[in-house]
């Protein structure tokens, strides 16, 4: 076809796909460890310059335009499905299986090319090899990846190669489209070398795009979560509360609130360590977590003192939850034994804000901790 410059499509992916590596190798130096997936993408990257550059050279020996320039093409697209299976915690294959795969590859592809040539072939293989690949590479954000817009356009973007990879089967085996060599620039192979580049650049775009949001939800997360126990952090958990406490009050329905505060925590840190202590409170609030219902709020009060909101919840009511609470924590089978205090209190027509209800709750902790400890306090006038 007039007009079209293998060597400038080289270039052109070349450029793109060398810029996408620096900027990926540029999020991995800052991005957190949690992100997978991101070496492995700007690593393929570059991979994919050397494949381009290696199929151009197609007067050298066939052991370098056609085997090694394959091998290297295909450990660049196992890197990309390696690099997403990552992103999304997913297993990766087993080495001995990979290897298997990269073995049986390019074994019929060099017996295709020494021992009984044929390009139409190894185009065939190869193709069908992309379109496992890349479809690979498009079922896992579309499945995967909540519909966000990186998932939608990395997932549009190879799935359109993988079947750009079909129709190059097709159209060669049904005499549509017939080339000799690789850079036989027919109609449909311009097609294909042009989707393929324009693919990869909008799929590592959309990439990019996935690790932005996931970084956005990590951030979100890390705003209103405890790192160490996983509930609600202190102003997070006032925001929630408020809105429910104002709630409660404007339609007259009941609500308590519990302080809990483990017995002794310093005694355990100093005794057994701080990573000892960190135990034992992630360990407490799964216990809590259990107990509690889809409507209540947990959130981490400070240090070893936790705060619980209870909506729709009356003083009886909250007693019985802070019983079960405190037996779950007694029928605890960790290293380290520990009790849990608490002070209930309920909103009434005297409490006017969360604050004060939240100082009743505190002044019954107060009382259950100088009264012996391992025991719930309701406030009384």
């Amino acid at each position: 076809m007039p007009g079209i410059d293998p060597h400038t499509l080289v270039i052109i992916v070349s450029f793109q796909c060398l810029l996408v590596s620096f900027v990926l190798a540029a999020m991995r130096a800052s991005f957190p460890r949690t992100i997978g997936g991101i070496g492995l993408w700007a690593l393929a990257m570059p991979l994919f310059v050397a494949a381009s550059v290696l199929y151009s050279l197609q007067e050298t020996s066939p052991l370098i335009h056609v085997l090694l320039a394959n091998s290297v093409f295909l450990t660049a697209l196992l890197l990309l499905c390696g690099a997403l299976r990552s992103f999304y915690s997913l297993p990766q294959p087993r080495p001995a299986m990979l290897a298997g795969f990269f073995v049986a590859v390019m074994g019929a592809l060099a017996w295709l090319t020494f021992i009984q040539p044929s390009f139409p072939l190894r185009l065939t293989m190869m193709s069908l090899v992309g379109v496992a690949l890349f479809g690979h590479l498009a079922w896992l954000p579309l499945r995967l990846g909540r519909r966000s817009t990186g998932s939608v356009i990395t997932g549009l973007s190879f799935g359109w190669t993988s079947l750009s990879c079909l129709l190059r089967v097709v159209s060669m085996w049904g005499d549509f489209d017939r080339p000799d060599a690789l850079l036989d620039l027919s109609l449909l192979q311009v097609i294909y070398l042009a989707s393929f580049n324009v693919s990869l650049l909008l799929g590592s775009v959309g990439f990019i795009l996935l690790i932005n949001e996931r970084l956005r939800r990590v951030l979100e997360y890390s705003a209103s979560y405890d790192t160490l126990t996983g509930i609600l952090n202190r102003g997070a958990f006032f925001k929630a509360a408020q809105k429910a406490f104002e709630h409660c009050r404007r339609t007259g329905r009941p609500l308590s609130v519990a302080l809990l505060d483990l017995d002794h925590f310093k005694q355990i840190n100093d005794s057994h360590g701080h990573a000892a202590g960190d135990r034992v409170l992630k360990a407490f609030c799964l216990r809590v977590q259990t107990v509690l219902r889809s409507t209540d709020l947990l959130g981490r009060y400070g240090g070893e003192e936790f705060v619980l909101l209870l909506p729709n919840t009356r003083s009886e009511d909250a007693l019985h939850i802070a019983q079960r609470l405190r037996d779950a924590v007694g029928a605890a089978r960790e290293a380290l034994p520990y009790t849990v205090s608490i002070g209930l209190a309920t909103l009434d027509t005297d409490s006017s804000t969360l604050d004060e209800l939240l100082v009743r709750a505190d002044k019954a902790l107060y009382r259950a901790k100088e009264s012996g400890r391992d025991r719930i306090e309701q406030w009384a006038p």
